[in-house]
C-alpha cells in the first residue's frame, strides 16, 4: 500500500473514532563559559547531581520546566539509510559564538514539491541548539531518549522538547520515520512497514563505536538505561520498542499510554479533537501503580510540537506550501491546525508544562533524582493541568 494512504487512513481513523476536533516558552538558560583561572588559584569545583549507573551529570536546575547547565549539540547521522537526529549535552561554553541550528521542512517533502517554495518564504524551525559542538565527555554517561514523531511529521518536529532533554543530561535520538513521514503524506511512494523503532532500538543498544557507528561519537557516554517517547502515531509505533530489557520509562504525548517495563507517562491536551483526553481518562481506569496521565489544559494535538509555530504568521507551514502549489491532502491539512488555533492556548502557555512533566520523568527514572517525582506529583501546583496517578486518582 502507498504510505500516503496509509497515513490518511490512520489519521481518518483516529479523526472518526474522536468526532470532530473540540469547538472548542521560556528561553533556555545560557551555558556559563569556562573562566581559566589564575596560576595561584584553584579551580572552583562543579556541581553535581542525582545519577545512576555511576554516572557524573552536572546539577540540573530545580525547576523542571528550565534549560538545564549544558549547551546542546545537534548532529544528523544515518543508519541503514534511516536519517537520524541526535541532540547531545555539548561542552559547556564551547557554543560560545556558535549560530543556532535550524531545520528546513522541505528536506523531508518530494523534492518536485519541495522546490516550489522559495527560501525567502519558508517556514524554518528554529532550535536551541547547534550544529556538531563538541560532546561533554568530561561528564556521563548520559541516558538516552527515543522520540518518534507522528504522522506526515519528521524527526525533528518536537526539537523544543528534544533540546531541553538534552541540555539536562539526556541524549536523544530521533528518526524520520518511512511511511510515516511528510513526505509520504505528500504522495512519495515508500515501504510502509514503520520498521524504524526497531532499527533505532538496535543502533542505541548495539553499536560498537567503530568507523560504521553512526553513534561513534557519543558510544563511549551512553549510559545503560533508555526511555521511548512518541507523539501522536509515533506514540503506537514505541510500543514495539517498550518492552526492550534497557527501555526504564516511556512517554506518550496526544496518543497512546506506552506499557512498557517501567514507569509510563501519557500527556493529552483538553482541546485535542484527534486524540481526546476524555478518551484517555477513561482508558487509564485500569493503569498500574507509577504510570501518570497529565491533561493540559488548552494543548490540542501539536501543542506537543514545535509545528504551530512554523510560518504562523501565514497560516502555517502547510498553508504556506499550498500557496505555493503543494498538493496537501485536505485532511492533512485540516488536522494540522489542531492545537494551531486561534483559541487553542498559546506555545508560551502549554510549553512550560510539557517541560517539566517530561524532564522530571527522565530525571526521576533514568537519573535516579528524587526530585522528578516530586515535581510531577506538584505538576497541578505549577501549572494548568491535570493530573492522574495509577488507578484513576486525581491528585
Amino acid at each position: 500500500m502507498r504510505s500516503s494512504c496509509v497515513i490518511l487512513v490512520v489519521l481518518g481513523s483516529l479523526a472518526a473514532a474522536c468526532g470532530a476536533s473540540s469547538p472548542p516558552a521560556a528561553a533556555p538558560a545560557p551555558a556559563v563559559a569556562p573562566v581559566a583561572p589564575a596560576a595561584a588559584e584553584v579551580a572552583a569545583p562543579v556541581a553535581l547531581g542525582a545519577a545512576c549507573d555511576g554516572a557524573s551529570l552536572l546539577q540540573t536546575p530545580e525547576a523542571f520546566d528550565a534549560a538545564g547547565p549544558w549547551p546542546v549539540g545537534a548532529r544528523t547521522v544515518v543508519a541503514d539509510g534511516l536519517t537520524l537526529e541526535v541532540w547531545y549535552p555539548a561542552r559547556p561554553g564551547s557554543d560560545a559564538g556558535q549560530p543556532r541550528a535550524r531545520y528546513d521542512l522541505r528536506e523531508v517533502m518530494p523534492p518536485a514539491e519541495a522546490a516550489k517554495i522559495p527560501d525567502e518564504d519558508n517556514a524554518w524551525l528554529d532550535c536551541a541548539c547547534h550544529r556538531d559542538l563538541p560532546l561533554d565527555d568530561a561528564h556521563g554517561p548520559y541516558p538516552v531518549v527515543v522520540f518518534l514523531h507522528g504522522a506526515a511529521s519528521f524527526r525533528a518536529q518536537s526539537a523544543f522538547l528534544a533540546a531541553h532533554w538534552a541540555s539536562r543530561g539526556f541524549v536523544v535520538v530521533a528518526p524520520d520515520v518511512p511511511g510515516a513521514g511528510l513526505a509520504a503524506a505528500l504522495g512519495e511512494a515508500q515501504d510502509g512497514t514503520f520498521a524504524a523503532p526497531g532499527l533505532v532500538a538496535e543502533v542505541v543498544a548495539r553499536g560498537d563505536g567503530g568507523a560504521a557507528d553512526p553513534l561513534a561519537f557519543v558510544r563511549a557516554h551512553l549510559a545503560p538505561r533508555v526511555a521511548v517517547a512518541g507523539h501522536s502515531l509515533g506514540s503506537m509505533l514505541a510500543t514495539t520498542i517498550a518492552d526492550r530489557d534497557e527501555v526504564a520509562a516511556t512517554i506518550a504525548m496526544a496518543g497512546a499510554l506506552i506499557r512498557g517495563r517501567g514507569p509510563a507517562l501519557l500527556l493529552v491536551g483538553d482541546r485535542d479533537g484527534i486524540a481526546p483526553a476524555d478518551r484517555a481518562r477513561a482508558g487509564f481506569d485500569d493503569a498500574p501503580a507509577g504510570d501518570e496521565l497529565v491533561i493540559v489544559r488548552g494543548a490540542g494535538h501539536l501543542a506537543f510540537s514545535d509545528l504551530c509555530l512554523l510560518g504562523a504568521d501565514r497560516g502555517g507551514a502547510l498553508a504556506i506550501a499550498r500557496a505555493h502549489g503543494v498538493a496537501v491532502p485536505d485532511l492533512v491539512a485540516e488536522l494540522s491546525q489542531d492545537g494551531c488555533r486561534a483559541d487553542d492556548a498559546p506555545f508560551a502557555q502549554t510549553a512550560p508544562a510539557i517541560r517539566a512533566a517530561t524532564a522530571a520523568r527522565l530525571e526521576a527514572t533514568l537519573r535516579c533524582d528524587p526530585r522528578g517525582e516530586a515535581a510531577l506529583a506538584a505538576l497541578p501546583q505549577a501549572f494548568d493541568v491535570e493530573r492522574l496517578v495509577g488507578g484513576g486518582q486525581a491528585r
